[in-house]
């Protein structure tokens, strides 16, 4: 089900330029084609803006300089390994994985894209404020509210990864220049800015039929707890256990039966989806990017797919699946030590991980014989004759937020809170169960971690429970423990395995130096990480 079809981005780009993809998020193009004003002034236009303001959600896939999804950060945690060609290959992911990423060669697509979004929803916003004779209340209302929540989803992204971040929430003109905020007054001006989208109360608990990847009041809620849990914001812990629990007495989300059909086609917006990235195999949004040794070509033409399931894909034979491509480029991998963790009769070991043997996929790096299976590149999948680069042009949706986290988000909450233990240990129990094991575990921070490690393995939350696990007691799943140099190789090809330690320095990564330099001052660099 492919919904939210973002077809609008072309008008607000080009003809438009209300926003523009600048080499720094403070540069703003003059307003200089049309009347934008008076263009946003009728429902109908304003509601292709707030389409247009979901594009860059599409572009952590790849921003034209580093491919890399949102649950790529996983590759800086203990299950997943970078893989590709080589260390020169996806150099700025295994730099990261090493913990030794530098100003010149660092993840800036996080930085970027996020910022490319909090403009689209800062200009859309605007356009409603100064049109709100023309338009109705509740719509005003509504779709104010939606923008919010999409400016702290794309402000969620950028402040875990980099900590000290601008904030802005209103346009900004075009000589106008923001001061950095620290990683605590970044965290309560985001969190602060969600309560009033949330308390608006004017989004559904559900978005409706033809209607799905818009934000919601569900999504709001499940931003809300990430943020407060990765902030370890213990003050806010029983609001955001409350926004779990109104998610779960609502009666619109439910667990799907089959683990194995959430990720096929149909699985999309079924009952446990909350939010997902849509992308489709049909010609809606095409984007180019430049190529890099002539840039009057294009390296890669999307028509609304993404590239992940190409990236995943085994480079040689898996004869145990036909229905899998075989011309992959073997990146985001995932350890042999990963089928461990699941007990034999485990549903999720087979769904999340493609085991290679009998196959015989080529040696790319860091080869371990085993695939991400929640994302391959699967014929089954894509619609022929769509166009576009073959390599980019999968449907598969980005899961970001599902039911099966909204119930282990509660059972950690209650814990840490002092709550009833045996309606957290049935919320664990609920996962398990959909999982096809019988046994009980106790609703102990460490079996909640572990059973999320299980759940949303390759999801990109693991490296992030990590991190936010730093200084609670209760477990040892934590960065400073696991994300350690490995003296041993990964494979019996000898490939190294990571050679950088994490420590609470690495919590928030170098920002782009070309972004330092373009911002005339007010940005400093996350000096830290490189002591």
């Amino acid at each position: 089900m492919k919904k939210l079809n973002i077809i609008s981005i072309g008008l607000l780009a080009t003809a438009l330029t209300v926003t523009s993809c600048k080499d720094s998020f403070l540069e703003q193009e003059p307003q200089t084609k049309g009347d934008v004003e008076s263009y946003f002034a009728t429902e109908e236009h304003l509601t292709e803006g707030l389409v247009g303001a979901y594009v860059p959600v599409h572009d952590y896939d790849y921003n034209g300089v580093i491919f890399g999804q949102l649950n790529w950060a996983d590759i800086l945690g203990d299950d997943m390994l970078t893989g590709s060609a080589g260390v020169t290959d996806q150099e700025a992911w295994y730099n990261a994985a090493d913990f030794k990423l530098t100003a010149a060669n660092t993840l800036s697509q996080y930085w970027t894209v996020s910022y490319d979004g909090i403009k689209s929803c800062n200009e859309i916003i605007s356009m409603i404020e100064k049109n709100k004779d023309n338009i109705s209340e509740s719509f005003a209302a509504k779709t104010t509210a939606e923008l919010k929540v999409l400016r702290s989803f794309y402000y969620t992204v950028v402040w875990k990864w980099y900590g000290n971040i601008p904030v802005f929430m209103h346009a900004l003109d075009a000589s106008e220049l923001v001061e950095q905020s620290s990683p605590e007054e970044a965290y309560e001006e985001i969190i602060t800015d969600l309560e009033s989208a949330i308390n608006a109360n004017v989004l559904p608990m559900r978005a409706a039929a033809g209607e799905e990847g818009h934000m919601t009041q569900a999504a709001a809620y499940m931003i809300y707890a990430e943020l407060v849990m990765y902030q370890n914001d213990q003050t806010r812990f029983p609001k955001a256990l409350e926004y779990m629990k109104r998610i779960i007495s609502s009666g619109q989300y439910d667990l799907n039966p089959s683990f194995a059909d959430l990720w096929s086609p149909n699985g999309e917006w079924c009952d446990e989806s909350i939010f997902e990235v849509n992308y489709t195999d049909g010609p809606l949004c095409i984007r180019s990017y430049p190529d890099g040794n002539d840039p009057n070509k294009t390296s890669l033409t999307f028509i609304g797919g993404t590239f992940q399931c190409q990236a995943l894909g085994p480079d040689g034979g898996v004869s145990t699946d036909p229905d899998v491509a075989n011309n992959g480029w073997g990146t985001f991998v995932p350890r042999r030590s990963c089928l461990d963790l699941y007990a034999a009769n485990d549903e999720r070991r087979d769904v999340t991980l493609l085991d290679g043997e009998p196959g015989n996929p080529s040696a790319r790096y860091q080869n371990q014989n085993l695939f991400m299976n929640k994302y391959l590149p699967r014929y089954s999948h894509v619609a022929d004759g769509t166009g576009g680069s073959d390599q980019c042009r999968w449907n598969d949706n980005l899961r970001v937020y599902r039911y099966a986290e909204t119930l282990l988000n509660a059972a950690e909450l209650i814990i840490r809170t002092g709550g009833n233990a045996a309606e957290a240990k049935s919320y664990i129990t609920k996962v398990r169960k959909r999982a096809g094991l019988v046994s009980e575990v106790e609703p102990t921070i460490d079996n909640i971690i572990t059973e999320r490690r299980k759940e949303f393995l390759g999801e990109g939350k693991r490296y992030w429970d990590l991190v936010r696990m730093e200084g609670v007691s209760g477990t040892n799943q934590k960065a400073s423990v696991l994300l350690k140099i490995e003296t041993e190789p990964v494979n019996e090809k000898g490939d190294r395995g990571r050679i950088g330690n994490w420590t609470p320095n690495k919590k928030y990564i170098p920002i782009d130096a070309k972004e330092i330099s373009s911002a005339q001052g007010t940005l400093k660099q996350n000096e830290a990480y490189f002591n």
